[in-house]
């Protein structure tokens, strides 16, 4: 393997002292830090955009954040000797946030929000004719599902995962339709105050604890705690500790409703801690600590709660695969996702009950 990367290894200049296999990465030490190498999965103009995304990050003062570094060339991209192109990142020594952690996830949302606050800022200075996305594309999912759902049902031999996709399908599209015609057809008015550059995939896989000795007395040697903020350590309020946080992994940034960020890390979160509303109520509450959260935007995010969202990507992965032989793995998706319904729907009433209708 070392001989098959030399050639992207010399594109660079640095010394490396260590590689190890990191998730779908190459994780390597140098002497210039720890560096990601991972294979160009997006087109070059994309990757451009990322690096001039994140420089602009780092100079506002989101700093730990996985750069894309450019080759001796000035080049984004390296090439092995079979036109293979890599991506070198700055990179991290570090865990993945333990989601079961209160103190951990509080940590996380404040990152959250602090990369929303420096991301926003960026958005508001540069030219608006950026690409916004719209809230949800409701309708156009539930249009795939129900091509789904005819496609099954022109099947003269059906198999299980058919038949239990089928028997559960009415429950979960009328769910979907609900979601659809809840949101208020006005997106760009319902965005307010929450339009800015979005993470994307912002969940435990993206954030690092890159500091197992957590911070205490931000007062001593007159450092002030908005300081730590500014530099990605999360202050967790009930003592008085910081935990020194990465962020990684923008391969998915747009421009967009901010909401959806903490919507997707909540969903996450939640369903790792079996559906625990204290959890929800923790991130929802650190959220709204910085920005503070109005009963519309509770709505939303209960909107998006709602929408049967596994239900629809198992459909999609089901269309996309070869109809000869369905994995066992995908029964068993379907298996939990309608064992894991009755927690949801019992979240959701919580939810509803607390923040909609008080």
């Amino acid at each position: 393997m070392a001989d098959k990367m030399s050639e992207v290894y010399d594109a660079y200049e640095m010394e490396i002292f260590q590689t190890a296999r990191g998730r779908g990465s190459f994780v390597l030490k140098t002497d210039k830090g720890i560096r990601q190498l991972k294979q160009l999965d997006v087109n070059e103009s994309r990757l451009n955009v990322e690096y001039q995304f994140k420089e602009k990050l780092f100079d506002h003062g989101f700093t730990n954040i996985d750069r894309c570094i450019k080759n001796e060339d000035e080049e984004l991209v390296s090439y092995d000797r079979y036109g293979n192109g890599y991506v070198l990142r700055s990179f991290f020594e570090g865990r993945e946030i333990d989601v079961t952690d209160t103190k951990e996830i509080r940590a996380a949302v404040n990152n959250l929000a602090h990369f929303h606050k420096v991301s926003r800022e960026i958005f508001e200075s540069t030219e608006k004719d950026v690409h916004i996305r719209l809230n949800s594309d409701f309708k156009k999912r539930n249009q795939e599902l129900k091509r789904v759902k005819n496609f099954m049902m022109k099947r003269k031999s059906k198999k299980k995962f058919e038949e239990m996709f089928l028997d559960n399908y009415e429950f979960f599209y009328r769910q979907a339709l609900d979601c659809e015609n809840k949101l208020s057809q006005d997106d760009l008015k319902m965005m307010e105050n929450h339009v800015g550059y979005c993470h994307g995939m912002y969940n435990q896989h993206s954030i690092l604890v890159i500091d197992n000795n957590v911070i205490t007395n931000a007062s001593e040697n007159n450092m002030d705690k908005s300081f730590y903020s500014d530099k990605n350590i999360s202050i967790d309020n009930s003592n008085d500790k910081m935990i020194n946080l990465a962020t990684i992994g923008f391969d998915k940034f747009y421009v967009g409703n901010q909401l959806n960020d903490l919507y997707h890390f909540m969903r996450k979160t939640v369903e790792k801690n079996n559906y625990s509303f204290e959890v929800m109520r923790e991130i929802l509450e650190s959220y709204d600590k910085v920005f503070k959260l109005r009963k519309n935007d509770l709505e939303y995010i209960y909107i998006l709660y709602l929408y049967p969202e596994k239900f629809y990507k198992l459909s999609n992965q089901y269309i996309n695969a070869p109809k000869n032989w369905i994995s066992p793995k995908m029964m068993e998706k379907i298996g939990k996702i309608t064992g894991e319904e009755e927690q949801k729907q019992a979240l959701l009433g919580k939810f509803k009950s607390f923040y909609l209708e008080n």
